[in-house]
């Protein structure tokens, strides 16, 4: 049986050079108070005989560990984000490239995630974080703020003017989508939103209300909706505003899952989508596209993101101002076809949903 190969030391190249072992450590931290020659004779010594310096040594000496933690929710909406695989496969591959590891926990609760916080900063197991879903008032934020530690959100927050952030334009997309159904001709144009608690639920209605002032319209309340982000509080919110004696013919859904099931309440309603009623969604999950009617919708690219995150906490980490990544990027509109010119005007578009029912 072949026996192991022993790992190279310092000792074993100091003793090659005929150095001391302090001498191999100050070359490896270049220092300056080594001669050039004696320098030259290590690194050849080093280059021979494989040497790896330990990379667990060598952070502990910079106080760094070159890991980032990530705190993910096990209840919620969260917990079955469908782009947290996509989110994290571009996280995973930046820190690749950057020596990095991700050290990924889970917390039901917000209270449960500043816990699992404190133990990895406590426990120094990692040099910074990232923050997934913010919240327009966050205490994710509010804690490493006020231990000073390095992080970079996914999404802004209140407090979004003191750290570094990376988030998609949601307030552009849903103003966009405001233009595009007034332009197809539509002028009662309905909104079914989430939690406002959600700070890109805020923006996506901050741009509904802004785009139908842009285009001359009032808003009304009675063509809004908020409900929890699934197909089924879709289908219902849809139901709650079809079924107006003056119904909205477009509907915008903050998400796509609220878009499908707007698109599975205007079917059992006997509406024809697209023609009768306009549904646009926001996401591009792929399940849109493979609908009867594929869902028009707004594509962000998620793993695009998390590569960006990663290597903007890196250069925080490396010590550049986390100011200077501040990121905003826009979202493209992916037109299919469940959108088009009214077909029917809000009270024809009553009476059919009359006789359906």
């Amino acid at each position: 049986m072949k026996a192991e190969t022993r790992a190279v030391t310092i000792a074993d190249v100091a003793r090659h050079v005929g150095v001391a072992k302090g001498t191999v450590s100050r070359v490896l931290n270049n220092y300056s108070d080594i001669s050039e020659a004696t320098r030259q004779q290590v690194l050849r010594a080093i280059e021979e005989l494989g040497y790896r310096p330990s990379s667990l040594a060598r952070n502990l000496k910079r106080g760094r560990v070159d890991t980032v933690g990530m705190v993910l929710p096990i209840a919620g909406a969260n917990a079955t984000n469908p782009f947290l695989s996509e989110f994290l496969n571009g996280i995973s591959y930046a820190f690749s490239k950057l020596d990095k590891d991700l050290l990924v926990s889970t917390a039901a609760t917000a209270e449960d995630a500043l816990a699992a916080y404190g133990r990895m900063l406590a426990a120094r197991k990692v040099d910074g974080i990232i923050i997934t879903r913010t919240l327009y008032e966050d205490p994710r934020v509010d804690y490493l703020l006020e231990r000073g530690v390095p992080f970079v959100t996914h999404g802004r927050d209140s407090r979004c003017s003191e750290h570094a952030w990376f988030d998609v334009d949601n307030e552009g997309a849903m103003h966009q989508a405001v233009a595009h159904a007034f332009e197809l001709g539509h002028r009662r144009i309905g909104f079914i939103g989430g939690s406002l608690k959600w700070n890109f639920a805020r923006q996506r209605d901050e741009g509904y209300r802004a785009g139908l002032e842009d285009c001359g319209l009032v808003f009304d309340p009675e063509l809004t909706c908020t409900s929890e982000l699934s197909e089924q509080g879709g289908e219902d919110a849809a139901k709650a505003l079809l079924m107006q004696e003056a119904p909205p013919t477009a509907l915008l859904c903050m998400t796509d899952e609220l878009g499908i099931g707007a698109i599975n309440c205007a079917r059992k309603l006997g509406l024809e989508v697209g023609a009768d009623l306009t549904v646009i969604g926001y996401d591009a999950l792929p399940v849109g596209a493979h609908l009867d009617t594929p869902l028009t919708t707004f594509a962000q690219h998620m793993e695009d993101a998390g590569k960006n995150i990663a290597r903007s906490l890196d250069a925080i980490l490396r010590g550049d101002d986390p100011q200077n990544h501040q990121m905003l990027v826009p979202a493209a509109m992916v037109r299919r076809n469940s959108d088009g010119p009214p077909r029917l005007s809000s009270q024809d578009l009553a009476g059919k949903i009359r006789k359906a029912i």
